[in-house]
């Protein structure tokens, strides 16, 4: 009997504790945040998809604000959308980590209102700057890690097939495959240790200016790939790969020869099998000299042109000489592989200030080189 009480004493002294340990052990956070990284969407999502996810949310209606700052809410948010965010669960990023402060190092710690203010000013410049993503199509962002992705080459468009049987067997395949190289664009900038203490203790707005200039520079070299691309890497650019159609420039000074020229291109691409909508991107000098009232209609040729190319037009810093480019615009005939959207890393501190770096990756693939023609 003294055995027997001593196992029931035992027992129930187990179960005390076990319920002891339940009730005072704190319980894991379940709730599951939306991205990758804290208050960052712009390194997991294109724009297209922050504007989708994020109609409703103040910065540009693309912000994760909603997912973060108000995290009870953040599941309604995504159902309002009808869509959910495509991350998965991460850890958040060196730069962001705290309630209050983004802890970049044991030297340095920003306010997380101005690191966001930070990501947001990069993003937006970038964006303004950027022209060749205003119409040529996105594939991805593929990964930060991703260093390489096919090129397949295709041949000019042809007539799909009419037969009673679907016995045709002209299919659309690749006439060869290669493996383009995604590089690093980035440009570096600084962040001296005297502005951030007195952003700090004076509670004055930290000055972006060397953030928004280093994303000017990196807006403007991924252009200059797009459109002049890189020799000592193998990349051609859309005005000078082999294969494109190539006409002579007449003089745009003389109204009615810029309009004249474009539709001597836009011939060209039609008659070889490419349709519309066309994208016409020119030098500033060129642009400007579309700005004439053409003849006696009352209307400026560029506006003319503009209706003709449906597609739009554009002027961009980077050509480095008077020349027009023609482009049959589609993901079948040429897209931008994305490696990872633009944003700013910590890359490290030097006299107690601070280096950082906006970074992204990217590279044109040119899929049929006869969607493009050049008046030069």
């Amino acid at each position: 009997m003294g055995m027997l009480n001593k196992c029931k004493t035992f027992h129930g002294l187990a179960g005390v504790v076990a319920v002891l340990v339940m009730f005072c052990i704190p319980q894991t956070d379940s709730r599951v945040l939306a991205c990758v990284k804290q208050d960052d969407c712009l390194s997991c999502h294109s724009t297209e998809e922050l504007r989708r996810v994020h109609k409703n949310v103040p910065y540009l209606n693309q912000g994760c604000l909603a997912c973060h700052n108000a995290p009870a809410s953040s599941p309604d948010g995504a159902k309002e959308s009808g869509t959910s965010c495509a991350c998965k669960q991460g850890d958040p990023s060196p730069g962001m980590k705290g309630q209050g402060s983004a802890e970049i190092s044991s030297e340095i710690h920003i306010g997380r209102e101005e690191w966001g203010k930070l990501q947001r000013v990069v993003h937006e410049t970038i964006e303004r700057h950027l022209v060749g993503r205003k119409f040529i199509e996105v594939y991805g962002p593929l990964g930060t890690g991703v260093q390489c992705v096919p090129l397949d080459t295709y041949a000019i468009p042809s007539w799909a097939s009419v037969d009673m049987l679907g016995e045709g067997n002209d299919a659309i395949h690749s006439l060869k495959r290669d493996i383009a190289h995604i590089p690093l664009i980035y440009k570096d900038f600084w962040l001296f240790w005297r502005d951030l203490e007195a952003s700090k203790k004076c509670e004055t707005p930290l000055d972006v200016s060397a953030a928004v200039g280093a994303a000017v520079a990196a807006a403007a070299r991924e252009d200059d790939l797009i459109f002049n691309g890189l020799a000592e890497m193998g990349m051609a650019g859309l005005l000078n790969v082999a294969g494109r159609n190539i006409l002579k420039l007449s003089d745009w000074s003389v109204i009615g020869n810029g309009f004249q020229d474009v539709v001597s291109a836009l011939e060209k691409l039609r008659s070889a099998g490419f349709s519309p909508p066309y994208v016409l991107v020119v030098s500033p000098r060129l642009y400007a000299l579309l700005h004439k009232v053409y003849e006696r209609t009352g209307k400026l040729e560029i506006e003319g042109v503009r209706e003709l190319v449906r597609g739009g037009v554009y002027t961009s810093p980077v050509f480095k000489k008077d020349v027009a480019l023609v482009i049959a615009a589609g993901r079948q005939n040429l897209d931008l592989a994305v490696g990872a959207n633009y944003k700013v890393e910590y890359w490290g501190a030097q006299d107690l200030n601070h280096r950082f770096r906006v970074v992204g990756s990217s590279v044109l693939r040119i899929k049929c080189p006869q969607s493009i023609c050049t008046l030069e």
